[in-house]
This record gives C-alpha cells, structure tokens and sequence, in this order.
C-alpha cells in the first residue's frame, strides 16, 4: 500500500495550489511518498525544498486520514492507498508564488478555487477522491 502525504495550501484568496503532474496528465495537490517512520518535519523539510521557502515561515498540521482504493495512473490498475492530509500556511507568500500561474524548478503551480476544482473535467477523472477529503476533513 503506498503511503502518500496530501499537502494541501490556500492562499489569501482561499485557492488550493495545484502543480501540473505529467504522469497523471492533470492538477493534483501537492504530495509525497511516505516511508514507515516519516515525522512531520518530514513534510516540512519536503515543502521547504520543493517550494523554496524556508521552514520558519511554514506552519503544518496533520488533519486525517483515509485509506481508499483509486486508479493510478501510472501502473494503469488499481492500487490501496493510505494518505495522510496536512494542511499547510505559508506565513509569508513569496511573490513569486503570488501570480495564479507560476513555474518554479520547471514545475507548472496554479491557484484554484474549490469551485475550480469540482468543475475541471480531468481533476474529477483521475482525483475526484482527493478533493472530496479535502471538503470532508472542512480544510
């Protein structure tokens, strides 16, 4: 069973940050693998590296869990997965990240309202699961 982190950060707008996965051919929230003994600095560390922030400015607060059968997209079969849901703050909003597109390392991030969310075709093709635990865990 692959053990995932599900970070999920808004902005001031209340906008969820997706980045363009290739593999999936679609938005998803940002996320990691977990390995048995993963700590929650681990997701700090994790968002610091992958977004440039330093950890200082990232506050991170372990929410829930679910353990669910999906699709994946890239053994193309269905796979058990157990996420764990971490809402994030960005204390400070770097200005690069302020825009409702941005690339940082070659990543393609973008805001997107719940609203956006619900109604992107693709989104509820390949991760209509996630987005209904973020309604559910209120975040």
């Amino acid at each position: 069973m692959g053990k995932h982190a599900i970070i999920v950060i808004k902005n001031d707008n209340n906008e969820y940050l997706q980045y363009l996965d290739n593999r999936w051919n679609s938005l998803l929230f940002p996320n990691c693998k977990l390995n048995e003994d993963f700590k929650s600095d681990d997701i700090l560390e994790y968002i610091s590296n992958k977004l440039g922030i330093s950890k200082e400015k990232i506050e991170c607060e372990y929410v829930g869990e679910k353990i669910h059968t999906k699709f994946s997209e890239s053994a193309q079969r269905n796979k058990e997965y157990h996420h764990y849901f971490y809402n994030v703050k960005i204390k400070e909003l770097p200005d690069k990240m302020k825009d409702k597109k941005f690339c940082l390392d070659e990543e393609t991030y973008t805001w997107y309202s719940y609203s956006e969310l619900e109604n992107d075709t693709r989104i509820q093709q390949v991760n209509s699961d996630i987005v209904s635990f973020i309604k559910e865990f209120n975040m």
